[in-house]
């Protein structure tokens, strides 16, 4: 019970005042419906908005009541549940949050009855309001409305009643990328309806929270590779229409392109050259749009100046040679306010061979509160050292952080990286040191522990790839790569399961190498 309370005020004592003040507002409030929230407004007098791109969705529904988020299926019939939880709720906001009223291969008529049937839920009260969902639907609604060019009264009433909603519940307790999605929402939907109030609020957040969320390197600041790709597509959609709405602002106009343009570099220098993305932290495939999507949208429909900002603050760092490209986490978990997504992976890296993934890291599968999100957050799941089987930082809870690493960058060249945490230090009295190399043909790594502990450094490898052991030090990964490591006590191979998307499992292999103090390891690449 102590231990849980110490870990619950270490949670506590990184937020803000203010998250804690609207925590307490939040869980006061009443629930309400829909229905409390109707006002009477005039659908003539709606401002259909325009958008240069129509983006092609993901298909997720399928007919006759069949939904699939996440690579879950689920067949309704006739009769929806919009509150519908077997999968969790990360699938029930899927659901919610009507991404299919994009899908063009589906009448308008259906996809208005679809959003009708999901808004009878919200008035009835048999589907809870919530700002993050409301604020992503409201922008789907609108969008769907002014592509299709299509008045419907109904559904306007509903929408202009969520809108009142949101600006009545903006998520201060939450801050992070809900606030920014609750800013964008208000935006949209002050323009769509020509309510100045939601504009003038909507706008004044976007600014703040850009500022405050997005790194002088241009990285979100949660540091989700994903999720920086759903905030930059926020970004440029938010540019492509508001520089054709009647009430745009050329200053907030053109901080907003500033920023698509740092966003843009930084998703560029953090990408592979294949385009994949490093799934450090809450990352995973088939969530976002793909990067070269984005800079087409960006670059060719929205004109954004294309920047060129050496990665820096963010923490993260890459490589790239001619055999090879390798990403390092050098960060810290962040932001330390809204940690949700942060995983437990100091100084851990990804590498890719010949475009290809070699070292990787287990993945993040699932948000829901389990061993599994336990395991996909914890040192043991990424290319780094874990002492007395314990992780650098307290993540818990699904998306709950205590005690943290702090990491210190000591060498930052292009060719040779050395940085420290010392998330060892309270327990054990442990610093962690991690020492990169980078040749064109060689990475030489160098770990070392400020007193000798009990200790294991893991390196995952890519589903389909396996190691064969040589010598007593040295491995062969499929006959082509060599690995060697020198200073451990014992070198075991053995299977873990690999996820680059939400609830799809690979078997694989890694490298568990137990040592003591220092560990040497080679990865060496044939010419």
């Amino acid at each position: 019970m102590i231990n849980k309370i110490i870990r619950l005020s270490s949670t506590i004592w990184y937020l803000k005042p203010t998250q804690l003040f609207y925590q307490i507002i939040f869980r006061l409030k009443r629930r309400r419906t829909l229905v409390d929230y109707s006002q009477d407004f005039n659908s003539e007098h709606v401002n259909l908005l325009r958008f240069k791109k129509v983006e092609t969705v993901e298909k997720t529904y399928y007919g006759d009541g069949k939904f699939r988020f996440l690579n879950l299926d689920i067949q309704f019939g006739n009769v929806i549940e919009w509150d519908e939880m077997r999968y969790g709720k990360l699938w029930n906001y899927n659901l919610q949050y009507a991404n299919w009223l994009a899908q063009r291969d589906i009448s308008v008529n259906v996809r208005l009855g679809l959003i009708q049937s999901l808004y009878d839920s919200l008035r009835g009260g048999l589907l809870e309001l919530e700002p993050y969902p409301a604020s992503l639907r409201i922008i789907n609604v609108i969008k769907f409305l002014s592509n299709e060019k299509c008045i419907n009264n109904d559904v306007i009433a509903s929408l202009y009643s969520e809108m009142h909603f949101l600006f009545r519940n903006i998520e201060f307790h939450i801050l992070g990328n809900h606030l920014l999605e609750n800013a964008f929402a208000l935006v949209m939907g002050g323009s769509f309806f020509g309510k100045e109030q939601w504009i003038e609020k909507g706008t004044s957040l976007v600014m703040t929270e850009l500022k405050e969320q997005i790194h002088e390197d241009g990285a979100h600041f949660e540091l989700s590779p994903m999720y920086h790709k759903i905030i930059l597509f926020r970004v440029l959609e938010f540019i492509d229409w508001y520089s054709h709405a009647s009430t745009f602002d050329d200053n907030v106009l053109y901080e907003v392109q500033r920023v698509a343009g740092l966003m843009i570099s930084w998703l560029n220098k953090i990408s592979f050259r294949n385009g994949k993305i490093p799934n450090f932290n809450d990352s995973a495939e088939g969530i976002a749009f793909p990067t070269n999507w984005l800079f087409d949208y960006a670059l060719n429909d929205l004109g954004i100046k294309k920047m060129d900002v050496p990665l820096k603050d963010s923490g993260y760092r890459s490589v790239s040679k001619a055999l090879y490209e390798c990403k390092l986490d050098l960060a810290q978990i962040s932001s330390s306010y809204q940690p949700g997504h942060g995983h437990s992976d100091a100084l851990a890296f990804i590498l890719f061979y010949k475009e290809k993934p070699l070292f990787v890291e287990q993945g993040t599968s699932t948000y829901q509160r389990g061993k599994r999100r336990d395991l996909e957050r914890s040192t043991e799941a990424h290319n780094t050292v874990v002492v007395n089987n314990t992780s650098q930082s307290q993540v818990w809870g699904g998306f709950r952080v205590g005690n943290r690493a702090k990491v210190r960058i000591l060498v930052d060249e292009e060719n040779e990286f050395k940085a420290e945490h010392d998330g060892y230090r309270k327990e054990f009295g442990i610093i962690h040191n991690r020492h990169f190399l980078f040749k064109n043909d060689k990475i030489e790594l160098f770990d070392f522990l400020s007193k000798p502990f009990n200790s294991m450094c893991y390196f995952h490898l890519f589903p389909g790839l396996f190691a064969n052991q040589v010598d007593e030090s040295r491995f062969l990964i499929n006959n082509e790569v060599e690995a060697v490591f020198r200073g451990a006590s014992k070198i075991e191979l053995e299977s873990y399961q690999y996820t680059d998307r939400f609830n799809n499992y690979q078997s694989a292999q890694r490298f568990v190498i137990h040592f003591s103090q220092e560990l040497n390891s080679h990865f060496i690449f044939p010419n």
